[in-house]
């Protein structure tokens, strides 16, 4: 989670390393599908600076062989802004080679 974030942060292009083709985004009500669809997305959000303060996770395994389905609330700072609330679903998938990527992500905004 904190590579995510931290990849996030500081180059978000080098996010298409954690997707692959099939894997999905749900944005705010949005849905794109594939690694450049998702960080077209992200590149889009037109912040300068972004800081995401996780303050609680929660991980199981998912029925998929070797998933894992990871549960993140945190905060969330944009450039100067004040901070708002977020939460954030990743179901990672094991690839052939071993290594991990995220299937499935969901990001909402905790506002209200």
């Amino acid at each position: 989670m904190q590579y995510y974030y931290n990849l996030f942060q500081s180059n978000r292009s080098e996010l298409s390393t954690l997707f692959a083709e099939q894997s999905m985004l749900s944005f705010e009500g949005e849905h794109f599908k594939g690694a450049l669809q998702i960080v077209q997305k992200f590149q889009s959000l037109g912040m300068q600076s972004i800081n995401h303060q996780i303050l609680t996770h929660d991980i199981q395994p998912s029925s998929v062989p070797n998933g894992i389905i990871v549960f993140v609330t945190g905060n969330l700072q944009m450039d100067q802004d004040s901070p708002l609330k977020f939460t954030q679903v990743f179901h990672l998938n094991q690839a052939p080679t071993g290594s991990y990527y995220v299937h499935n992500t969901i990001f909402r905004l905790n506002l209200g």
